[in-house]
């Protein structure tokens, strides 16, 4: 008789324990590119660049806090016009100034905020930005991010397009 209440408490005590942490949940975070806004894409024919800039709210959905590390942007590949262009992406937390290095550095995002990000992103061209705009006339960089919580490591993407038909011709 003891055994079994033993074993019932035991039992109770562990649905309990289950209960509470899954009731706990963990952190989610995502950087929201269908929310993103303030797009700009700048056209510099003479210098033979183009500027590409917007503002992505990186958001923690989830009950916990949750910490973002190892983001990097990379631009997607559109064939051989890539070798004549040199792209650099930046992604930045709007609070933070820019580093040259373009490190993210680890930062917490606490349950239920919301932080505005930058993306910059530079095109060197080595031909002319009509013929560019015109083989290339969508950039999709892809955001890959860590992000940290209670159920530990997890790799994240997030994909956001600038038009750059939209560009605006200075120079």
């Amino acid at each position: 008789m003891f055994l079994l209440a033993l074993f019932t408490f035991a039992g109770s005590l562990t649905v309990a324990l289950a209960l509470f942490f899954w009731y706990q949940g963990d952190s989610e975070i995502v950087f929201k590119t269908e929310a993103a806004h303030t797009f700009q894409v700048k056209h510099e024919p003479l210098k033979r660049e183009i500027y590409c800039r917007c503002l992505i709210p990186l958001t923690n959905q989830g009950r916990q806090h949750g910490m973002v590390i190892n983001v990097f942007c990379q631009p997607m590949y559109y064939g051989k016009i890539m070798e004549k262009l040199e792209m650099i992406p930046r992604l930045r937390l709007c609070r933070e100034p820019l580093r040259k290095n373009g490190y993210w550095e680890a930062v917490i995002i606490k349950k239920k905020t919301t932080h505005l990000t930058e993306l910059e992103v530079k095109i060197r061209a080595q031909i002319d930005l009509k013929s560019l705009v015109k083989e290339v006339p969508r950039l999709t960089v892809l955001i890959y991010y860590q992000t940290v919580g209670r159920n530990g490591i997890q790799l994240q993407l997030a994909e956001i397009q600038f038009d750059l038909n939209q560009g605006v011709l200075n120079g």
